[in-house]
């Protein structure tokens, strides 16, 4: 079998993916934080739902209703400076 990119950003592939289940992983969110699937820049909007399925597959449990899968907005950090440099452009 081919091994393929399930998650694209933090570049994990499905032969990791399946290791960490027959490894013990139970679940979407206990995958995420054991190989980083889903915690790259688009925080798993691409991959949540693959995760999920392969998790389902694997484990013979049905995908829950709602996403155990959380993501937040990208964030990176700004230097003091920069920060300054707003604030000054926005009371003017």
């Amino acid at each position: 079998m081919k091994d393929v990119v399930i998650c694209r950003c933090e570049e994990v592939m499905l032969s990791e993916i399946i290791t960490s289940i027959k490894n013990g992983t139970k679940s979407a969110k206990e995958l995420k934080l054991r190989t980083r699937a889903g915690m790259g820049v688009c925080q798993g909007r691409i991959c949540r739902l693959p995760l999920e399925q392969i998790v389902s597959y694997h484990t013979n449990k049905s995908i829950p209703p709602s996403s155990t899968l959380s993501f937040n907005n990208p964030v990176r950090p700004l230097t003091l400076s920069e920060l300054a440099q707003n604030r000054k452009e926005s009371c003017l």
